[in-house]
């Protein structure tokens, strides 16, 4: 009895410990990727299942046709989340446009974190619509690593009365398992890179022209006071 308790204590402390997934709820000492949706902010929602490529993030939804749109929504404009706020007009989110389903970003980096800010319908209650808020990290297939956390009872998002105002919500591993997107869905859950949605700007292309041009005559000006002398 003693040698057989020996031997699984041994098996015990051979045995590398497995390392769970981390919910991570800030983006304080965040490593991972971060995500750019400047370039949905056309002022449509843009209902879509896709695939759309986004940032580098292949944007894809899981759903039904029951809402409004068609299930999933890359784009900009207002949204409203009951009692969890508002959004306006210069939000840029995806979403699942549904109390049913998902959407998934996914890329062809791994990180060892990957989070989003992001915000889901709940009613004066408190009461989620439909299927329970959910995120899941993706390995390289896109196919869910582990199980889902329920933001619901794990981590919570709560703003009441609130205006683009979305929560950093994310998976970590510290065991060198690698993330290559996230799955988020139920109740209207929404996502994006900024804590406001609002992404960063990026130039239109007469800026840009206007900058290109800018360095030009810099580049030409210091040519042409550029001085040399010759040594007898």
């Amino acid at each position: 009895m003693l040698k057989s308790g020996l031997a699984v204590l041994a098996f015990a402390l051979a045995t590398p410990a497995f390392a769970a997934a981390t919910l991570l709820t800030t983006d304080a000492g965040y490593t991972g990727r971060g995500l750019n949706l400047s370039a949905a902010a056309n002022g449509s929602y843009n209902f879509t299942f896709g695939p759309v490529l986004i940032d580098g993030l292949t944007f894809t939804v899981v759903s039904d046709t029951t809402n409004s749109g068609s299930g999933g929504v890359l784009g900009q404009g207002g949204y409203g989340l009951g009692n969890n706020g508002t959004f306006g007009g210069d939000a840029v989110y995806a979403a699942v446009d549904a109390p049913t389903g998902y959407f998934q970003l996914l890329g062809t980096t791994g990180y060892s974190q990957f989070g989003l800010f992001m915000n889901y319908f709940v009613d004066s209650a408190g009461n989620f619509l439909g299927e329970t808020p959910t995120i899941w990290a993706l390995d390289s297939a896109g196919s869910v690593i582990g199980t889902g956390f329920d933001l619901l009872t794990e981590a919570p998002i709560n703003t009441p009365g609130g205006f683009n105002a979305f929560s950093f919500r994310g998976v970590g591993y510290d065991d060198g398992t690698l993330i290559y997107g996230l799955r988020m869905g139920g109740s209207y859950i929404l996502a994006t890179g900024t804590s406001d949605g609002v992404p960063p700007s990026v130039p239109e292309p007469a800026t840009w022209a206007m900058l290109i041009a800018g360095f030009g005559m810099v580049g030409s000006a210091m040519r042409r006071r550029r001085v040399f002398t010759v040594s007898n």
